[in-house]
């Protein structure tokens, strides 16, 4: 049960953590890209600054340029060895691959690897970068899916769930799901175009976050500017906002604020993140660890950062930084911004996910009476078909070949084709 609810939390704990490292991976990015290697140097360890003098940084960054060329993409692992995140690097010259460690917000290793194996979860003829807006801080990278046929069609913009997820619901070998790819192929098959991205600080979007404390409403901000250029573009009818987990809560506020013909949420929480943690948590905390837990909570819905000591069960989830993020994210309820929302909606809930239960969505669904309620037999929460045993449903988490519910796309496309006329 350890195994698996360690994995449910994965995607929080990852972005809390995550934000930190993919500062300084983006940083690095940048300088290597703009030949500043001695900003490189600023960012080392002092034991990488012993082992690798500036002359010699120097020397090393302008060798490996010359024979790798620039760096073409970033992957994070999504496993941490202590308190090491690890970021892979891929070149335009595909000889290796380099993996850079960064540890306490410092670069605290670099080390040649062989080129990764081309991964189902990293397909760039599939996931082309043809399709980007620009927040405040950079540049957002995404993909455009359109259908065959001529003439305006309706477009849904894909919002992803918590964590460093990318625009096909990818995390690295633990959450390798390709759903959010096969969806939007799905629609295109279906006369329906989409766009999908990866979020600030991940994947192909890592330059597009300078700070540490990412909150809700800077998610919420970029996808209004996917909507905003997707309404604009007359090659499209209309505009439909489709948020999965976390990124149905981001897709709901974002739908207040910019009134999209229609809404779509799969497999949304009922309320807000630190209710939902406490219902993961709960089954698997001591009586003592979860009045520690609920005492921590109750401060940040006051509005309150802790500094206390925290059980090590838990203790990852409450970095300062994923208590700026929790605290921004607790304004927004998703029970109380669902009435608000007078377009038609689908909330979509499955029998079988473990993250965040089908009652959830039929809960939403009684509150807005525009809503079309669908919960889908033995569909877990990555949209996949999977038994309710838990080892066996946490298995499909990393089986990206595994296609998507064949119960799902009938009912998005349906939806649409019914509202959106």
């Amino acid at each position: 049960m350890k195994k698996v609810i360690l994995l449910l939390l994965n995607c929080f704990i990852l972005s809390s953590s995550f934000g930190q490292a993919s500062t300084i991976i983006a940083k690095f990015s940048r300088f290597y890209k703009a030949n500043q290697a001695d900003s490189i140097y600023t960012l080392f360890s002092a034991p990488m600054k012993s082992a690798l003098h500036a002359e010699g940084n120097r020397q090393f960054f302008k060798e490996m340029k010359e024979q790798l060329g620039e760096i073409t993409g970033t992957t994070a692992s999504p496993v941490q060895t202590g308190s090491i995140t690890e970021f892979r690097l891929s070149f335009e010259k595909p000889i290796m691959d380099y993996a850079v460690y960064i540890e306490n917000e410092k670069v605290a290793g670099i080390y040649q690897k062989e080129i990764s194996k081309k991964r189902a979860d990293a397909l760039p003829d599939e996931s082309p970068d043809n399709f980007s807006v620009e927040n405040k801080i950079g540049k957002l990278y995404g993909t455009l899916t359109l259908p065959k046929q001529q003439g305006k069609v309706p477009v849904v913009v894909m919002i992803g769930g918590s964590g460093p997820t990318d625009r096909n619901m990818n995390q690295g070998k633990e959450l390798s799901t390709n759903s959010f790819l096969m969806l939007a192929k799905g629609l295109a098959a279906n006369g329906i175009a989409a766009v999908r991205y990866d979020k600030r600080a991940v994947g192909k979007s890592a330059g597009a976050n300078k700070t540490l404390n990412i909150l809700l409403d800077d998610y919420i901000e970029d996808a209004n500017l996917f909507f905003n250029k997707l309404s604009a573009d007359n090659r499209f009818s209309k505009v439909i906002i489709l948020g999965h987990s976390e990124g149905a809560l981001i897709g709901l506020i974002s739908a207040l604020q910019v009134k999209p013909a229609a809404y779509i949420s799969l497999c949304g929480m009922e309320h807000n993140l630190i209710d939902l943690m406490g219902q993961q948590l709960k089954p698997v905390l001591s009586p003592q660890d979860y009045q520690v837990f609920r005492e921590v909570a109750d401060s940040l819905k006051a509005g309150k950062m802790v500094s206390r000591a925290m059980p090590s069960t838990f203790a990852p989830l409450f970095t300062p930084s994923s208590q700026s993020f929790l605290i921004s994210s607790l304004k927004y309820d998703a029970s109380t911004e669902i009435k608000k929302l007078n377009i038609p909606l689908l909330v979509v809930g499955g029998t079988t996910d473990i993250q965040i239960p089908a009652v959830a969505a039929t809960h939403l669904a009684k509150l807005n009476s525009r809503a079309t309620l669908k919960i889908i037999p033995e569909m877990n929460h990555i949209l996949k078909r999977a038994p309710s045993d838990q080892a066996l449903n946490v298995a499909t988490y990393s089986i990206p070949s595994l296609p998507l519910h064949p119960g799902l796309l009938p009912v998005i496309t349906a939806f649409i084709k019914s509202n959106i006329k």
